[in-house]
């Protein structure tokens, strides 16, 4: 897949500028591609470093500190097809030894259910947050999944993930019940 470049710019009447979130000292250059298996052992846990507690908790519904072998191993788990990926990096940020493509800043993912549709995930590093990396992974990770045969996707999230439901709801998603009046579980249809 060819990489996908954006970068998020508001204009106003001084001309155009950078909408910054967090601590970005830079113009980041957004680079999205299709994950691959080796990408998991290479910037999972960089990326996992740099999530805050409450990011940890918005994500895995849990205050995780590290997570369990057998989470692991389904997270590195992307074929393509049956587990699917889409992974940011901030190009701005490139180091030809550390960060040939850029800083990795996120991941949206599908993963196979036995039991039903696929589950989706995005997840933003804290800094980056805000800035439109979930969107354009989303937006990526949609098409991916389209063309792989992919025609509906479930997400739960939690009810006070504010930002991830804003995100989510502008892809037309139905909310369905989840069970749990901690969750809102939405389907997407692709």
């Amino acid at each position: 897949m060819s990489p996908v470049v954006t970068c998020a710019i508001n204009r106003n009447h001084e001309g155009p500028r950078l909408r910054h979130h967090g601590h970005i000292d830079h113009s980041p250059l957004i680079v999205t591609r299709e994950a691959v298996p080796a990408d998991f052992d290479r910037y999972f846990q960089e990326g996992f470093d740099a999530l805050s507690p409450e990011s940890r908790h918005m994500r895995f519904f849990t205050p995780v500190h590290e997570l369990p072998e057998p989470v692991l191993k389904r997270l590195a788990d992307v074929d393509g097809t049956y587990n699917g990926a889409v992974i940011a990096f901030d190009a701005a940020l490139r180091d030809d030894d550390r960060h040939p493509e850029g800083r990795p800043v996120g991941v949206a993912r599908w993963m196979g259910s036995q039991t039903g549709p696929a589950e989706l995930s995005v997840t933003v590093i804290d800094e980056y947050q805000g800035t439109g990396v979930g969107s354009r992974m989303m937006d990526a990770m949609l098409v991916l999944a389209r063309k792989r045969g992919i025609r509906r996707l479930i997400a739960d999230v939690l009810r006070e993930n504010v930002p991830m439901r804003a995100l989510i709801n502008r892809y037309r998603a139905v909310v369905q019940p989840s069970g749990d009046p901690r969750i809102v579980r939405y389907r997407v249809d692709i």
